[in-house]
């Protein structure tokens, strides 16, 4: 499977890219080659990151010898240094979900049937594919039986040299494929097309690529030698069993190493044995200097067939004798090799023996990087296995070592697994040390899994001590993100026991920034209860402090934001206990807030809520307080609490419903809004007070209007119980046909009603759509670009952005012009004359479709329309300012400029 980017949305195009994957495909199918013809796949420039992962499954799927994945293109790391594959609409500001993860191409290959898997990855950071350090000693692949050749190290960039055919290091592979290796045998294998690509990089000074062999695959043969030269001299059988009996006793160093070079080329095989014997029968301080010299001499695939034979049959302070030896000697890949199959080979309780081997020849960083690499790369049961061994040989610096190696890079799940069977097995300390790890290094959803295992096993104590750990070491950010880790993985339960923690232990600085941190990660629910458990949990001079903090680090909209939550979603006694102490706290404007937004509540909600306050004392239940309420807030939020109070404390509810003072329209909207509550009986209560406290003259304006606000049953009952008086129909009269009134009594009924024309507003705020211009907003409104510049302060040189709000002033191009009155009782689901004129300007401004046939019903689309003009300019009221269907005097106004400059 050959696979190429060359060309890039957002990132710098490769052209050599597409030269590559046909040049290779043609050296590696056909007659003659290793694959055939029709066995080999090809894909350049695939479309989306989804096609290269189903692409590499199905070779995956279909290989039954020998699977080849070849990528070239951009290597991109995310934010976690792991490396991902780019595809032409990849970007680096958004690598995890618009590039390749090389994990899929290590699941992909895992269940394979293929024997032999290769993977060659011409991109930069190649070697990010072995895992983390995979320049250290612990290399170790993830999937056995598979070889990998990268052309640059971690840290290091790939080259596509400008004006070349092909990229730097598939030109150096295609070379040496095509032309062969000059003293090579007939079939070369992976490591000697390494060693020579290497070479030909170095010599043109470029960078130098990486491989990894897994079980001795490099040494398998892959391909026909070019350059290879048949030899005449041949060796009998009976020769070489001589030679094997004979040479691993008896000759030098120096001959032992050319009886393997000679070997190499017709009998690998053979020379495996030469060198596996020579590994049984001779001394220590001799098998130094023949490894070191066959690794200098590239004879590496004969020395780790034979390397087993000496893990297996050489006592252990032998073998720690050869490291010391060989790392005097600065044979660090000969090294490397030995400890890597004592990680692969050996038992438990073996590798204990060789690591302390290793402590006293004064080698405890190799027989660190020994237990580390083994404990990374076994199953579970034999890495708890070692640990035990560890315990029992008393050495605790070493358990710490493979403990924390443990904790900060194998799975979660194997983590957890074993500190559960570390637990068991009486090894608390051990245990403890892995989820202490766990909590100072890992992700949050890391730690969110560990945390659901220990919850589900009955280990609270423990799961506890990740939230402390996680609040002590890394903050409330890290504990914010845990939290919504926790909540993702429906544990409820577990996330409310962090954010307790940390509103409880906590300093004021670190539980606003929680909270605030909650907000960004979207936990807004988990934020509210934060808030509400701060002002339940900590003293007011605290919950001060804790409440200025947040206001610094969050926008006044996100504070006002969070209180709207808290006044929507708090229970009852939340709502209340908040209120109180925002309060006492000093903080009047969010308590008032709180306190009038949970009025929109249910009404039982509401009541509770009054309750609460009231055995709380709080000052907005005081008598004289709901005296001032009744004056000073706007009626319909007096009918609110009214009714509320009604439930909680009935005799308080007359405080509100009091009308001797009150004026007119402030009844009738009072009347208004009980009605719609249906609460019927608390307003036939203040029309009865008004037919006793009022003068007939005032009961008359109140029934003209309740009538301009469709209360007709409230306007018909005011009038029957003012009935009895008498004059009453003919001051009703009267007060219809009087055309101007000395004072008015109505805030938009002027004294000349009949000749009323309402004033043309001088702005309205518009919100900015994305990609949207100065120029086109004021060609929309019918004004001048100069205008909106200048009412909004902008340069001549200016940006505005998707979201922003603009003061549009609004006078057309020629003159000003006056626009019609607005048509009163025009409303959602009434029938009006005006509605088809609004339907018409609706269709103007494109609110409405064209198509919608026009009517005097004030129906479902036409609500939909001036949702979306209220919600384009700020025109909606509450409760549901967002999604308002009403039309507004203002929205008239507004519809009328922009149907006519548009």
């Amino acid at each position: 499977m050959l696979v190429g980017a060359s060309g890039y949305s957002y990132l710098d195009d490769l052209p050599a890219v597409q030269a590559n994957v046909p040049a290779l495909r043609a050296l590696l199918c056909g007659h003659g080659a290793p694959f055939r013809t029709e066995n080999c796949a090809a894909l350049v420039d695939p479309a989306t990151t989804v096609e290269v992962s189903q692409a590499v499954q199905r070779a995956a799927r279909e290989a039954t010898d020998t699977l080849l994945i070849y990528y070239a293109g951009h290597g991109l790391l995310d934010d976690r240094g792991e490396l991902h594959l780019a595809v032409p609409r990849s970007e680096n500001a958004s690598v995890h979900d618009t590039a390749v993860p090389y994990d899929w191409i290590r699941r992909a290959i895992q269940p394979t049937r293929a024997a032999r898997r290769i993977v060659i990855l011409d991109c930069c950071y190649g070697a990010r594919a072995f895992g983390i350090q995979s320049e250290s000693v612990i290399d170790l692949a993830e999937v056995d039986g598979t070889y990998v050749m990268a052309a640059a190290g971690e840290t290091a960039v790939a080259l596509s040299p400008p004006g070349e055919t092909f990229t730097a290091f598939t030109a150096e592979l295609i070379d040496t494929l095509t032309e062969g290796v000059p003293g090579a045998g007939e079939l070369l294998d992976l490591n000697v097309i390494f060693r020579d690509v290497r070479r030909r990089l170095k010599a043109r000074n470029r960078p130098t690529p990486l491989d990894l062999d897994r079980n001795g695959l490099g040494a398998t043969p892959f391909i026909r030698n070019s350059a290879y030269v048949p030899s005449e001299v041949g060796t009998g059988a009976h020769d070489m069993l001589h030679v094997l009996e004979t040479t691993p006793r008896t000759a030098t160093i120096s001959q032992l190493v050319a009886s393997v070079n000679a070997l190499s080329e017709k009998r690998s095989a053979t020379a495996g044995d030469l060198v596996r014997g020579a590994l049984q029968v001779r001394a220590i301080a001799e098998l130094a200097p023949f490894l070191a010299a066959l690794f200098e001499a590239g004879h590496r695939a004969p020395v780790e067939a034979a390397l087993p034979t000496l893990c297996l049959t050489r006592p252990v302070e032998e073998t720690a004798h050869l490291v010391d030896l060989l790392h005097v000697m600065s044979a660090d890949e000969c090294v490397v090799s030995l400890l890597q199959l004592s990680v692969r080979l050996q038992p438990p309780q073996q590798a204990v023996r060789f690591a302390e081997a290793l402590c006293r020849a004064d080698l405890a960083e190799h027989a660190r990087v020994l237990l580390t690499g083994f404990a990374l790369t076994r199953d579970v049961p034999e890495t708890l296995q070692l640990m035990r061994e560890l315990a029992n040989a008393n050495r605790t610096g070493l358990l710490e070592g493979v403990a924390r190696a443990v904790s900060e890079r194998r799975a979660a799940s194997d983590v957890t697994t074993l500190f559960l069977l570390l637990h068991e097995d009486g090894m608390r300390d051990t245990a403890v040390l892995l989820s202490r790890i766990v909590a100072e290094c890992r992700s949050a959803i890391d730690a969110a899994v560990m945390i659901s295992v220990l919850g589900r096993e009955g280990y609270q104590h423990e799961a506890r001590q990740i939230f402390a750990v996680g609040m002590g070491r890394r903050g409330p950010e890290h504990l914010a993100e845990l939290v919504a880790a926790l909540q993702s993985n429906r544990l409820a339960d577990a996330a409310a026991t962090a954010r307790l923690l940390a509103v409880q232990r906590g300093s004021a600085e670190e539980v606003s920034q929680f909270i605030a941190h909650l907000l960004v990660v979207g936990q807004h629910q988990h934020a509210l209860e934060a808030a509400v458990d701060t002002a339940r949990e900590r003293t007011v001079e605290q919950f001060a402090s804790i409440t200025s903090h947040l206001s610094q680090l969050v926008a006044d909209q996100a504070m006002g934001e969070l209180l709207d939550d808290a006044a929507r979603a708090c229970s009852s006694s939340q709502a209340a206990f908040l209120v109180i102490k925002l309060d006492a706290a000093g903080q009047e404007g969010p308590a008032d807030r709180v306190f009038w937004l949970s009025l929109h509540r249910p009404v039982g909600h509401a009541a509770g809520m009054l309750r609460h306050l009231e055995e709380a004392g709080s000052r907005f239940l005081n008598n004289s307080v709901l005296t001032d309420l009744s004056q000073t807030r706007p009626p319909s939020d007096c009918a609110r609490l009214a009714l509320a109070l009604a439930r909680a404390l009935p005799y308080k509810a007359e405080l509100l419903l009091n009308i001797t003072e009150r004026p007119v329209h402030d009844v009738a909207v009072m009347v208004d809004s009980l009605e719609r509550a249906e609460a019927g009986t608390l307003s036939n209560k203040v029309l009865r007070a008004v037919v006793s406290e009022w003068s007939m003259r005032r009961q008359a304006q109140l029934v003209i209007g309740l009538e301009e606000r469709s209360q007709i049953s409230c306007a018909k009952y005011l009038q029957q119980l003012a009935s009895v008086q008498k004059d009453f129909s003919a001051t009703l009269g009267t007060t219809r046909r009087q055309p101007e009134l000395a004072q008015p009594w109505w805030p938009w009924w002027p004294r000349q009603r009949f000749a009323y024309q309402p004033p043309t507003l001088t702005h309205v705020l518009y919100v900015v759509k994305r990609e949207e211009t100065v120029s086109d907003i004021a060609k929309r409104y019918g004004v001048r670009e100069a205008g909106i510049l200048d009412e909004n302060g902008l340069q001549v040189v200016h940006t505005i952005d998707e979201g922003q709000a603009l003061r549009i002033p609004l006078v057309s191009i020629h003159r000003h012009f006056s626009v019609p009155r607005f048509p009163r009782r025009l409303a959602p689901g009434r029938v009006h004359a005006g509605v088809q004129e609004l339907q018409r300007l609706l269709k103007q401004a494109g609110f409405l479709d064209g198509s919608v046939v026009e009517s005097e019903h004030y129906g479902p689309e036409t609500c939909q329309a001036v949702v979306r003009l209220n919600r384009e300019h700020l025109l909606g009221r509450p409760p549901i300012p967002d999604d308002d269907p009403r039309i507004t005097r203002e929205g008239w106004e507004v519809i009328y400029h922009l149907a006519r400059g548009g």
